[in-house]
């Protein structure tokens, strides 16, 4: 059910049918008065909240469809602001919309969603939070939970109230105001006990007393944002591990990529394994570069932001290798050629650098990569291209001609370089 949205062309039909509506169903206040530039705007309205629902922005969702609602109060409009208000964890809302859609004339449209209104309904029905606020002292004069103005007779009355963060203000008649504010889990029951003196406070503690109150003096649990997926639940108490990270979830990323600079050249693979989320090791192989085919093996640490995390940065560190041959190039001319001499170098390298890993989805990772390598064996590097090798060619008069000395001409025997990268990585996990 989540997500599941009535689209656009089905909600299109609806909204056009506010001026030619009662055949099947008598036209409502709204329907009646809505003029055709509100209903091309509630037509708009309904197609970004459809596309901001698949795309899981439900906070976006449930604004435009609770605005095309104002404007055309229809079945399937209702249907998909219930399903917002549920997904943004307005349970109290949602359950009062679905109870609202049940309740409208019947088309065979609306029909067929009935059941699942219903059963989103007992679901969250058994989630909704109650809040009972006691009153002791000085008789209350005025009663606001969450901003919102209520009824002093319900003080000491249990109220159904959504998971998540509440506030709860109390005006005596003697002027003494109290606020308590706290969080309640999902199905939790929690009791609130405010005493009221008779008289005002002091004009000069009345503010830090009313609008920041100690700790001990509030109810519930200081908890600032929901668990994974949106879950206002006290796991521990649940004897029950919250759902696991996607960063968690897929330990193996399979990746492929492209830069320059690397040991491991222009184009590369690698295989990612991370058995912790913030800590894990990389196996890459690639070429060509300027040393032939090479290999790395990387430790990283990186640090997932808070939840909901798209975003970590990281720092990795280790070897690499290339298995190169070089070819050097001497000035001796024989018969006009100049001849060329192989070496053979195996070329290490130590590399440190800084990874910035993104999320796209389930699995899929795009990660950028920045740093330096310091090669290992510069003293080799070196040696092969000192003057100790000759290149010697015999003519055609068949007389030896010692050369003068070869000069490196491929690759880079500089100590430091920059290499930069750019991967993308299909996660693989239970």
């Amino acid at each position: 059910m989540r997500g599941a949205v009535v689209r656009f062309t089905v909600a299109l039909a609806v909204l056009g049918a506010a001026g030619r509506a009662g055949a099947q169903e008598a036209p409502s206040p709204a329907a009646t008065t809505a003029t055709p530039e509100a209903l091309d705007l509630a037509r708009r309205l309904f197609r970004e909240g459809v596309e901001s629902a698949e795309a899981g922005r439900w906070e976006s969702a449930r604004d435009r469809f609770a605005r095309v609602l104002a404007i055309r109060p229809a079945p399937l409009v209702r249907f998909n602001l219930a399903l917002a208000c549920r997904s943004v964890g307005r349970f109290v809302e949602a359950i009062e919309q679905f109870r609202q859609f049940t309740a409208d004339p019947a088309t065979e449209t609306d029909a067929a969603r009935r059941p699942a209104a219903a059963q989103e309904t007992a679901q969250m029905q058994r989630r909704l939070s109650r809040l009972t606020v006691s009153v002791r002292g000085d008789m209350p004069r005025e009663f606001t939970l969450d901003g919102r103005g209520r009824d002093v007779a319900l003080l000491g009355q249990e109220l159904v109230v959504d998971p998540g963060p509440h506030t709860v203000d109390v005006l005596g008649r003697g002027g003494d105001r109290q606020r308590r504010e706290g969080a309640v889990y999902e199905g939790e029951r929690l009791q609130v006990e405010i005493a009221l003196a008779p008289t005002a406070p002091d004009v000069v503690t009345a503010a830090v007393r009313t609008t920041a109150p100690p700790r001990d003096q509030s109810f519930g649990h200081w908890v600032a944002r929901p668990g994974p997926g949106g879950r206002w639940v006290d796991w521990a108490a649940q004897d029950a591990s919250a759902p696991r990270s996607v960063w968690d979830r897929r330990p193996f990323t399979l990746a492929v990529g492209v830069g320059g600079g690397s040991p491991t050249g222009i184009v590369w693979g690698s295989v990612r394994y991370f058995p912790q989320r913030w800590f894990g090791a990389e196996l890459m192989g690639g070429g060509p570069s300027a040393w032939g085919a090479g290999f790395a093996l990387h430790v990283h640490a990186r640090l997932p932001l808070a939840a909901p995390s798209i975003y970590a940065p990281g720092l990795f560190v280790g070897p690499g290798l290339n298995l190169t041959g070089l070819t050097l190039a001497c000035t001796a001319n024989c018969a006009g050629i100049a001849p060329t001499k192989a070496a053979h170098v195996a070329v290490v390298s130590l590399d440190v650098g800084t990874s910035h890993e993104w999320r796209i989805g389930d699995h899929f990772t795009l990660r950028a990569t920045l740093g330096l390598r310091w090669f290992v064996n510069r003293a080799q590097l070196r040696a092969t291209t000192e003057n100790g090798a000759y290149a010697r060619c015999t003519p055609n008069d068949s007389t030896i001609v010692e050369g003068s000395p070869c000069d490196h001409v491929t690759g880079d025997a500089s100590g430091f370089g920059a290499f930069a990268g750019l991967d993308i990585g299909y996660g693989i996990g239970p």
